[in-house]
């Protein structure tokens, strides 16, 4: 039982480890009214907006456009759909951005005439870019309205990774449409780059001016941080995920250059084409530069999140060790007085008398009683009587010194340990803890309250086999101190 406790606790932990995100239950979002109800039906018109914009990039032809930038030639591929799904994702969520980029390019596979099973499959490149974003900004702390240095940089890094992953779609296209490989190129090459590009040139502008303003408004409706159990998990998923399409996407880039000079007869004289060769070419730069950026980029992310993390753990620790001190003084505090309870006294009675013990030192104890309490809670309530007893225990630690230390022994009754304190010098301490307490007074609804306490003294002497035996000669000096009239010192 114990076990399953402590177990569904640890699940229960939240860590502040990345973003958070609105969980997925548009209907339970309808029902329920108020910002949820105009949230979701944000979404729906954004869905509206989506979905059928695909097309235009079907119907105008802004597939694989080709720019030449010197001895490069670049092919870029405009796509209006992922200008929205990129603020989705990072605003809200997965799922919300995730439907209505699947039904965009469902329609522009249809559109194109492709096969349905294909259609189904190749729906699914633009989700997988967009699982790209959500994982990464899950895991990572880094803010989604770009306001810093590494914000920015991770949003380029992994824009570019979303990008690759996506252009999975452009195999798919090409496979189905039975077109060359050069043209496979173009394609490919227009949808990561193009894809890229319009994220960093068109939603990393929005992002800036809008996303602190959007988290604001969806904060309320977003839900808890990662769990702890779950950070590991995922932040395993978001490094695999990573490098496994940055890997995938070298492999692709030298079997398109591979297969497009294996197209070439070389042994009855067939030459290549200058454009053939430009693209085998850029084919086996691309991957090159990539990794260069990426590697840049990574090495100053890794060194944003070890300073993260350094910072993050010093709070943690500083936390731990607040929730450390709060348990040590539950354990060994008088709750109304803030003293050190019996339990505590005893410990400390314990190492006082052995070190006095081994260092031939006096050791004093002091027993404070307050006289007639019985009466003060009888006449004036328990309330008034508690504030007796706390201001007895402020007037008993303002005379102490750092070395000494006061406890609350029971109810009205409290004790003072007083290392290297000889009798005499512990009667001036007693005698000034009565002074105190019999020059205060207290406010109470029925007029002002004068509280008297009784004191016994004692010293450690040979004959004391340990801190309980001093502690009970103090306890008789208390008793003649009530015997003889009370408010006075006896040791």
């Amino acid at each position: 039982m114990q076990a399953a406790d402590y177990k569904k606790k640890r699940e229960a932990v939240e860590l502040p480890l990345g973003n958070r995100f609105i969980k997925f239950t548009p209907i339970s979002m309808y029902r329920h009214g108020d910002k949820q109800r105009r949230v979701f039906f944000l979404w729906l018109a954004l869905c509206a907006i989506i979905i059928p914009s695909g097309s235009m990039t079907r119907i105008f032809e802004w597939t694989g456009i080709a720019v030449n930038l010197g001895s490069l030639n670049v092919y870029l591929t405009l796509y209006l759909p992922m200008l929205f799904c990129v603020a989705l994702v990072m605003w809200v969520g997965f799922w919300w951005a995730a439907i209505p980029a699947y039904f965009s390019t469902f329609g522009v596979a249809i559109l194109g005439g492709m096969p349905l099973e294909w259609v189904i499959i190749f729906s699914l490149a633009n989700p997988i870019g967009l699982a790209m974003y959500a994982m990464f900004y899950r895991v990572t702390p880094l803010r989604t309205d770009l306001g810093n240095l590494e914000s920015l940089v991770g949003f380029a890094i992994i824009a570019l990774v979303a990008s690759l992953a996506g252009s999975i779609g452009a195999f798919i296209w090409a496979l189905t449409n039975d077109v060359g490989l050069t043209v496979a190129h173009r394609v490919w090459l227009g949808w990561w780059l193009g894809g890229w590009l319009q994220t960093i040139l068109i939603v990393a502008p929005i992002l800036y001016f809008f996303g602190a303003k959007a988290e604001h408004y969806l904060a309320s409706l977003k839900n808890s941080y990662l769990h702890l159990n779950n950070a590991r998990a995922s932040l395993a998923a978001m490094i695999s995920s990573f490098f496994t399409i940055l890997v995938c996407f070298v492999g692709a880039s030298r079997l398109i250059g591979v297969r497009q000079i294996e197209t070439v007869n070389w042994s009855q004289g067939e030459s290549m084409g200058l454009e053939q060769a430009q693209n085998i070419v850029d084919t086996l730069s691309y991957p090159l530069i990539i990794l260069i950026t990426v590697m840049m980029a990574l090495s100053y992310l890794a060194y944003r999140a070890v300073i993260f993390w350094h910072t993050a753990m010093q709070g943690v620790n500083e936390k731990l060790s607040d929730k450390n001190d709060q348990l040590v003084s539950l354990v060994n505090r008088d709750p109304l007085t803030g003293l050190f309870n019996r339990r505590k006294i005893f410990e400390q009675l314990a190492y006082d008398f052995n070190r006095a013990t081994r260092a031939s030192e006096s050791f004093s104890v002091i027993m404070v009683d307050a006289d007639k309490f019985k009466s003060v809670n009888d006449t004036y309530g328990h309330l008034v009587g508690d504030q007796v007893i706390k201001s007895i225990a402020q007037k008993i630690q303002q005379c102490l010194r750092e070395c000494d230390t006061a406890g609350r022994y029971g109810g009205e009754e409290f004790i003072a340990l007083l290392p290297s304190t000889s009798l005499e010098q512990a009667l001036i301490v007693a005698n000034r803890i009565r002074d105190s307490i019999v020059n205060q007074r207290i406010k109470t609804d029925s007029g002002v309250l004068k509280v008297t306490v009784s004191l016994g003294v004692a010293t450690l002497n040979d004959l004391d086999p340990n801190g309980e035996s001093t502690i009970d000669r103090a306890d008789q000096a208390l008793l003649r101190a009530k015997d003889k009239g009370r408010n006075r010192v006896e040791y």
